[in-house]
Formats: C-alpha cells, structure tokens, sequence
C-alpha cells in the first residue's frame, strides 16, 4: 500500500479515538440492561441484569448516568468542547464508574459470606457484567491516548 494514502498516527489519535467514547458509553449502556449474574440455588434459577441490582443497591443507578454523560460529553466537543475536557471528563467518569461497580461487588461478597446458603449455591457471571466492565476499562485506555488539541476544528 502507498504510504501516501496510509493515514498517520496522529490522524488516527486526532480524529478516530475521540469517536471511541460514545461507542464504549454505548456499550455500558446496553450492557447495563442484559443479564449481569445467574444464581442457581436449591434448583432454582434467577437472573438479574444491571437493572435489577440498580434497584437493590443505589450506587448502581450511576452507571447508566455517567454513560450518558459521556456520550452528552462528546456531543459538546463536536459543538466546540476542547478535546482536554472530554478526555478529562472521559477518564473521571469512567474511573468513577468501575471503581463504584468495584465496591459494590466487594460489598455483596462480604454480605453474602456470612450466609450458609453461600455454600449451596452456584454463580455465574454473565455478558452484561462483563461487557460494563470492559466498556468502563475500554474508555479509560482509549482518552488516555488521545492527543492533546485545543478543539475538533483546529
């Protein structure tokens, strides 16, 4: 391939990844509602999404909103935004987000650890867990390589 219609790095860190950020909010967002854990216990099975332990622990109700607003974060820098906010404002939401989901899981294992039923019953971790906490690293690491640039049409 000709290295004159190759793009450059630059271009790419410039103009590409800043269009990463509404993908992985988006991602956060749909992943949110599919299922997050499965737990078998005694026969039974019961399934709950992000939703449905949103409604169980408050924190939880965050993860959505700060998907949002990073997404509103980045219709701000196609209307003028300085790339350094969205970058910033990408990064302190993200982080906030999967430091919260952190906590909150930390919090369930020391509850649920003083159950005997612990002992009977099985776990499994679904694609909505995974694909949330994925969507929350996957921004952290693409705005820590954007380029510095004052606005989208310098």
């Amino acid at each position: 391939m000709d290295k004159i219609n190759t793009p450059p790095k630059k271009a790419f860190r410039e103009y590409f990844l800043p269009w990463l950020s509404p993908a992985g909010a988006i991602l956060i967002l749909i992943c949110f509602f599919l299922p997050w854990l499965e737990v078998n216990c005694s026969g039974k099975k019961i399934i709950g999404s992000g939703l449905t332990f949103a409604n169980k622990a408050f924190p939880l109700w965050l993860i959505p909103i700060f998907a949002f607003f990073i997404i509103l974060l980045f219709c701000w820098y196609q209307k003028g935004l300085p790339l350094q906010w969205l970058k910033i404002g990408t990064i302190l939401l993200a982080s906030l987000g999967l430091i919260m989901m952190i906590l909150t899981y930390i919090a369930m294992e020391q509850k649920l650890s003083g159950f005997i039923i612990r002992k009977i019953t099985n776990h499994q971790i679904k694609v909505g867990l995974i694909g949330t906490v994925f969507g929350f690293i996957f921004l952290i690491l693409t705005a820590f390589r954007i380029k510095r640039k004052k606005t989208l049409h310098e």
